[in-house]
């Protein structure tokens, strides 16, 4: 057991490796996901949707008596279920407070509106359309243009239905949908019941959380189980060190087969630690860890040794190569991004672009994710499925047996020409 022991050794000696890969790294991975876990397991649970309120201006430039009004009426109309902010009508004002996102949404009464809208409902015609201007990042003023759309529809049915196409028709249309509103927001007709469809089929509160934070394993297995493996692994293939080896009493193979028992033991080591964070981390946010049963938790820990496991598989094949250590380094982090942001875990499948999804399916981190989502019945998966976890498991596994045969190829060749 001497290359066995020999290898611990190393791993030790990479003090600083070990500090900002295993524990600086996953720390922040946890700091990360904290916030996602806190929102997963405290998801309210009242069953009504919250409105979301925006910032509005209004901006009136119809001096006439109904302009006037009517610019009040859209006031009071967006003050039942908005923040209605006062703004001067300059154009150095409105572009800076959309620019500084201080409004979401202003609305511009043009000069001679009233009248317009007068002939418009008389006529049978269109309605003038009131001028917006609208924040580039806010969706709540988007939908505040389309409450303009409904106070102005609901002004000229009552308008219509009262046959009174003056100013004070107006007036009074405008009034009246305001208070409309206002008893509307009153009564509660506004809000929205959730209704569930099937009782005790909703996700189990935490557990998009805990699924976020496993799945965040494949990103730090390959770049700390990487870089680690890769860099103990090569300080046994120099030129000099090959040598040495080749006169000792010990047999090639036995050599081998204690590498990749230091390979094991040291992924099984990273994947105790990682599941034990992830487990306590659960139980800060408040989650009740008992809600996951003994096979979920089985099929969790698997695919996650299964992961740690390919990425030392992988960081075996990079020490084959007889690259440096900032080479190493460098592969390490590009595929560990490229795996963070193909597979799922940093976005929603939904959002990806197609090319993303195929790039992501060319590598372990895709069916990682995916298997992980299989073993809890979330994300992709619209339950636990065993047989598709076994399947995108024995995958991520697949690729493991890959790097290794790649890895001893490279080594072969290399050994033949005497590097």
């Amino acid at each position: 057991m001497t290359t066995f022991k020999a290898g611990w050794r190393i791993v030790f000696a990479h003090k600083l490796y070990l500090a900002i890969y295993i524990v600086w790294l996953y720390a922040m991975m946890v700091m990360m996901s904290a916030a996602v876990v806190n929102n997963s397991v405290h998801q309210s649970d009242d069953g009504i949707f919250s409105e979301a309120k925006a910032s509005v201006a209004v901006v009136n430039r119809d001096d006439t008596e109904a302009g006037h009004e009517l610019a009040s009426s859209l006031r009071g109309y967006f003050a039942v279920s908005n923040t209605v902010i006062d703004l001067q009508d300059r154009p150095t004002v409105l572009q800076n407070a959309v620019a500084t996102d201080h409004v979401d949404l202003i609305a511009i009464v043009p000069e001679g509106y009233a009248s317009d809208f007068i002939k418009a409902c008389e006529q049978g015609t269109a309605v003038p359309k009131i001028g917006t201007v609208t924040s580039y990042s806010s969706g709540a003023g988007t939908m505040g243009r389309m409450e303009i759309d409904s106070f102005l529809s609901n002004m000229r049915i009552s308008m219509t239905a009262a046959k009174t196409f003056d100013g004070s028709g107006m007036a009074k249309a405008a009034k009246r949908t305001v208070e409309d509103k206002r008893a509307a927001a009153a009564s509660g007709e506004n809000k929205v019941a959730v209704v569930k469809g099937d009782e005790g089929k909703g996700v189990v509160p935490g557990l998009t959380g805990f699924a976020f934070t496993v799945k965040l394993v494949a990103y730090l297995a390959f770049t700390a189980v990487t870089v680690i493996i890769a860099v103990v692994l090569s300080a046994f293939g120099g030129a000099e060190r090959r040598r040495r080896l080749d006169v000792t009493a010990t047999s090639p193979r036995r050599i081998g087969l204690q590498q990749i028992l230091l390979c094991v033991t040291f992924s099984m080591a990273v994947w105790a630690l990682y599941m034990l964070v992830t487990c306590c981390l659960m139980a800060v946010c408040g989650m009740d860890l008992r809600v996951i049963s003994a096979g979920g938790y089985a099929m969790v820990a698997m695919a996650v040794f299964s992961v740690i496991l390919v990425s030392a598989c992988f960081g075996y094949l990079l020490s084959a190569f007889g690259m440096s250590e900032n080479a190493v380094n460098g592969v390490a982090n590009v595929v560990g991004l490229a795996i963070m942001f193909t597979s799922g875990m940093a976005f929603s499948v939904s959002l990806m672009p197609q090319a993303m999804i195929t790039i992501g399916k060319l590598l372990p981190g895709w069916w990682y994710c995916v298997s992980i989502d299989k073993a809890l019945g979330v994300g992709t998966a619209s339950s636990v499925d065993v047989a598709g976890w076994a399947y995108d498991t024995g995958l991520v596994l697949l690729f493991g047996v890959a790097f290794v045969c790649l890895g001893l190829g490279f080594s072969r060749l290399r050994s033949e020409r005497g590097e």
